[in-house]
């Protein structure tokens, strides 16, 4: 599905070889000899958040300076920290039942529970995505293809998530802003809405989750083609949950009331958290119905293998700790 769209944009809403060029272009891309005109394409592609380039999207984190070797070095000790934290998080998920059997849902486990499970799998993606991104950089940066500079850090500040749009527009991977941010602003054209407007804004803002729905959608259909749309209400509902947070710090800022800062802050991570913990069953249940449990995204685990059991321990501490609270509640 991420293919059409990117077939959709760069053929029918922009021109690359006229619109795009790199910072190190010194000639353009049509006076290029053949080879270097692939490979000039492939870049295009393969550049979704275009570092680098002219249509770089907005909120890319800082580009590295360091030298050569010791980004590399350093992204392969990242690559490793990821990968303890996905080991880890695939642990808990191994010996939690509801990742090993295709007829359970989150709330079957009760109220307190959901979260750690829903955590747990948040943390097994964000990790993956991390790790390959961290060895691919070191590959790539160590065998010459690129530059250091190229390969500004996946994910943003955390620390920057205490909104919801800041969480999506911040903090997680950019890799689909250049089709959800370009088709978004050419329907915004289409309609007549004018850029800095309320409706160009909210519009762009609907249709660019309405875009990254439709773009998972292609992975429901993987599954099965009975379960196309499945992935939709979660991503759509992201779009719903930022116009309400935005309509309440508004309407804050307009009542004069001077709010803290760390206060604010704190108010909004936990806004944050459990708005993603509240819809993420429209992501999760269905593939849990369906076995897709990725509890296996590493075919080795060291922490099974230096400490056995830890991940039984640990689930088992949290179901503890989750049916202690439910009975208090």
């Amino acid at each position: 599905m991420i293919q059409a769209f990117s077939i959709f944009l760069l053929n029918w809403l922009t021109n690359p070889v006229h619109e795009f060029r790199h910072e190190r272009d010194y000639v353009a891309p049509e006076e290029l000899p053949f080879l270097r005109r692939m490979w000039w394409t492939l870049c295009v592609i393969n550049s979704p958040r275009g570092v680098g380039w002219s249509y770089e999207v907005a909120n890319t984190p800082p580009r590295p300076s360091q030298p050569r070797w010791s980004f590399v070095r350093e992204k392969l000790s990242s690559a490793f920290r990821w990968f303890l934290f996905l080991d880890l998080a695939q642990s808990y998920q191994r010996s939690n039942l509801l990742f090993s059997r295709g007829n359970m849902v989150l709330l079957s486990q009760g109220h307190s529970l959901p979260t750690a499970s829903i955590l747990a799998r948040l943390c097994s993606l964000v990790g993956m995505i991390a790790m390959q991104y961290s060895l691919l950089a070191a590959i790539f940066v160590a065998f010459g293809f690129s530059l250091p500079r190229d390969w500004p850090d996946i994910y943003g500040r955390w620390s920057d998530t205490y909104t919801v749009r800041r969480f999506w527009g911040r903090t997680y991977h950019q890799m689909l802003r250049r089709l959800t941010a370009g088709i978004g602003k050419a329907f915004c054209c289409a309609l007549g809405l004018r850029p800095g407007t309320w409706a160009s804004s909210y519009t762009q803002l609907y249709a660019g989750f309405a875009i990254s729905g439709l773009i998972h959608c292609g992975g429901d259909l993987m599954v099965d083609p009975s379960l196309f749309g499945a992935s939709f209400p979660f991503y759509i509902l992201q779009a719903v949950a930022i116009t309400f947070e935005d309509a309440i710090i508004g309407i804050v800022r307009r009542s004069g009331v001077k709010v803290p800062r760390l206060l604010a802050h704190l108010i909004g991570y936990t806004w944050a958290i459990s708005w993603l913990c509240i819809c993420a069953p429209w992501s999760v249940n269905w593939s849990l119905k369906s076995g897709i449990v990725f509890t296996d995204r590493i075919p080795l685990s060291l922490i099974d293998r230096v400490i056995p059991g830890l991940g039984k321990v640990v689930a088992r501490c949290v179901y503890v700790f989750t049916t202690s609270l439910d009975a208090k509640a």
